[in-house]
C-alpha cells in the first residue's frame, strides 16, 4: 500500500502541474508568461521527492507544443521546445532553499532571496527561449537586432510571471495559516488588507485601466504607469502583502490593455512595471519587517508593565500577610501581659496595675496601627470606599485637627481589579503626604473618586483638593508632624516623580495646579483587566 500510494501521488503531481501548467498557458503572452510563477511556486514548497514528478508535468504540454512545430520548425527547434524550464531552474531553487536561507525560522520567505531567485531563474529561462533563434536563422544571433528584442520579452515575460503569481500566492498561504478553514471567511471579512483592496484599490484600477484602454499615445503609457500609484499606497498601508495583492491586479490589468504582438510601448510598459512591482516588494518586506520589530517592542513593553503590576499586587500580598502577622504578634503580647499582670496582681498596688494595662492596650494599638498602615484592614474586609471614608487617611487627618470628606461617583468601580484599588490607595497616600509636605497649614482635605468606561476599558480618577488655612501658614511647623503622617500612611514620601512613574505603570498620569484656596492633585488610573459590563 506504501508503494502504491507513493506511485499515485507521483501521478496526481504530474496530472495536476500539467492541467495548471497548460491552462496558465492559454491565457499567457511572450511578455506575460503565468506558468513561469507556477513554475517557480511549486519549485519553493513541493518537497523534493516530487520534482521528477513536475518535470513530467511540464514535458507533456510542451511535447503537443514540440509536435505542432515539428513540420514548421525541424526537429531541432522541435527537440529544445521540448526540453522543460523547470530542469534549468531546479538547482537555482534548490541552491536559494538550501544555502541563502531562502526560508526563515517561521516558513516564510525572505522577499530579497526570492527576487534574487526570480532574476537567476528568469535569467537561465531566457537563455533556453532564445537558444530557439539560433535554430530558425542561419547567420549568427548576434548579428541580429531581433535577437535582442526577443531575449528582453522572454526575460521580461518570466520575471513579470513569477512577481504576478508567487507573491499573491505567498499572501494567500498566509492568511491561510493564520486560522483554521472554518474561520476563514470571517477573518476574510475583518482583514484591512482585503477592505482597502475591494474598496480603495479594485476602483482605481479599473478607472485607470478604462482610460488606459480608451486614449493613444503617451496618455496610454502614461494611465498603465499610473496604475503602480495605488500600489505604492497599499505598500505602505500593508507592507509587501499589500504589494502581492495590488501588484498582482495591477499587473493583470496592464495585461488586459497590451496587445498579443510586443510593440515599444509595451516593452516600456513592461520594464516599468517590473522595476516598480521589485521596488516596493522590497520596501513592503522592510516596512512590514519594521511593523514586525514595532509590535514586538509594543509587546515586550506591555509584558513589561504586565510583570510590573504583577510584582506590585505581590509586593501588597506580602503587605498583607506582614500585616495580619503583626496583629497575631500583638494580640500574642497582650495576652502575654494580661497573664503576667494576674500572676503579679498580689504584687501591684491598683494604681500601678493600671498603669501597666494602660501601657499594654498602649502598645497593642502600636502594633495595630503600625499593621493598618502596612496594609488596612478595611481594605481586605470592608472593601476601597470604606479605606477612603474611614481609613488611616482619614484617621490621620483627624487626628491633625484638618477637616477630612471623600465622595465616590460614577459607575464601575465596584469592578475594578484589586491591583488597580490597592495601587490607587497607595497613591493617594502618596499625594495626600506630598500636598502636606509642600505646606503643612492644610485646613481642609477632599478626596474625590470618580469610575467609568471609555472604548471597552475602565478607568478611575482620584481627585485631591487640599485647602490651605492662611492663618497656619506664619506658624513654626513642627519637624516631626511629615514624618508622623508618612509613617501613619505607610508610604515613603518620595515625591511628585515617584507618584507619576507608579501612574504610567497603570497606564496613568497625574496633574497638579493651584486653585483659589489651595492646590489641587489629579490621578488617572486604567484598568488592566477588560470589563464585560458596568456595575
Amino acid at each position: 500500500m506504501g508503494k502504491s500510494g507513493g506511485w499515485l501521488r507521483q501521478v496526481a503531481v504530474v496530472a495536476v502541474y500539467a492541467l495548471s501548467y497548460g491552462l496558465l498557458r492559454q491565457v499567457s503572452f511572450v511578455h506575460w508568461f503565468l506558468p513561469a510563477g507556477l513554475r517557480l511556486l511549486c519549485l519553493l514548497f513541493v518537497p523534493y521527492r516530487y520534482w521528477p514528478a513536475m518535470i513530467v508535468g511540464e514535458m507533456l504540454p510542451l511535447a503537443k507544443i514540440s509536435y505542432d512545430c515539428l513540420d514548421q520548425f525541424g526537429p531541432v527547434y522541435a527537440l529544445i521546445k521540448l526540453f522543460p524550464p523547470i530542469v534549468l531552474a531546479m538547482p537555482i531553487v534548490r541552491w536559494c532553499r538550501s544555502r541563502l536561507s531562502l526560508f526563515d525560522a517561521q516558513h516564510s520567505v525572505r522577499m530579497s532571496t526570492l527576487l534574487f531567485c526570480t532574476l537567476l531563474v528568469s535569467m537561465v529561462t531566457a537563455v533556453r527561449d532564445i537558444s530557439f533563434l539560433y535554430t530558425l536563422r542561419e547567420q549568427p544571433p548576434g548579428e541580429n537586432p531581433m535577437f535582442w528584442d526577443w531575449g528582453s520579452q522572454y526575460f521580461l515575460g518570466n520575471y513579470l510571471g513569477i512577481l504576478t503569481v508567487v507573491p499573491l500566492a505567498l499572501l494567500i498561504r498566509d492568511i491561510w495559516r493564520e486560522g483554521t478553514p472554518n474561520t476563514l471567511w470571517k477573518r476574510l471579512s475583518r482583514n484591512r488588507l482585503v477592505f482597502d483592496g475591494v474598496g480603495l484599490l479594485l476602483p482605481a484600477l479599473v478607472l485607470l485601466t478604462w482610460l488606459a484602454a480608451n486614449v493613444s499615445g503617451d496618455f496610454s503609457l502614461v494611465a498603465r504607469m499610473a496604475m503602480f500609484m495605488p500600489v505604492a499606497w497599499m505598500a505602505l498601508r500593508h507592507g509587501w502583502s499589500g504589494v502581492a495583492l495590488a501588484g498582482s491586479a495591477a499587473s493583470l490589468c496592464v495585461a488586459l490593455i497590451t496587445p498579443d504582438e510586443s510593440d515599444a510601448i509595451t516593452l516600456q510598459a513592461q520594464v516599468f512595471i517590473s522595476f516598480a512591482i521589485t521596488t516596493l516588494l522590497m520596501l513592503g518586506a522592510r516596512i512590514a519587517t519594521l511593523r514586525v520589530h514595532e509590535e514586538k517592542e509594543r509587546m515586550d513593553g506591555q509584558l513589561a508593565l504586565q510583570l510590573a503590576q504583577q510584582g506590585l499586587y505581590l509586593g501588597e500580598l506580602r503587605m498583607c500577610q506582614t500585616a495580619d502577622a503583626l496583629e497575631q504578634v500583638g494580640s500574642a503580647i497582650q495576652q502575654s501581659h494580661n497573664r503576667f499582670l494576674e500572676r503579679l496582681r498580689n504584687m501591684l498596688s491598683t494604681t500601678e496595675e493600671r498603669v501597666y494595662y494602660r501601657q499594654a492596650i498602649a502598645t497593642q494599638q502600636q502594633v495595630f496601627r503600625l499593621a493598618d498602615s502596612i496594609y488596612p484592614r478595611t481594605l481586605q474586609s470592608r472593601g476601597f470606599p470604606s479605606t477612603l471614608n474611614n481609613g488611616p487617611i482619614a484617621k490621620a487627618m483627624d487626628d491633625m485637627g484638618i477637616a477630612y470628606d471623600s465622595n465616590l461617583s460614577g459607575r464601575g468601580w465596584s469592578r475594578l481589579d484589586p491591583g488597580v484599588q490597592i495601587a490607587l490607595y497607595r497613591l493617594a497616600c502618596e499625594a495626600v503626604v506630598h500636598l502636606f509636605e509642600q505646606s503643612q497649614s492644610i485646613d481642609q482635605l477632599r478626596l474625590v473618586l470618580r469610575a467609568g468606561e471609555t472604548h471597552g476599558r475602565r478607568w478611575a480618577v482620584l481627585k485631591i483638593d487640599a485647602v490651605f488655612d492662611r492663618s497656619k501658614a506664619s506658624r513654626e511647623p513642627k519637624q516631626n508632624e511629615w514624618e508622623e503622617l508618612s509613617y501613619r500612611l505607610g508610604v515613603g514620601g518620595l515625591g511628585l516623580d515617584a507618584i507619576r512613574d507608579r501612574a504610567r505603570i497603570y497606564g496613568g498620569a497625574i496633574h497638579t495646579r493651584s486653585t483659589s484656596k489651595g492646590a489641587r492633585l489629579s490621578l488617572l488610573l486604567h484598568d488592566t483587566t477588560k470589563p464585560d459590563t458596568l456595575s
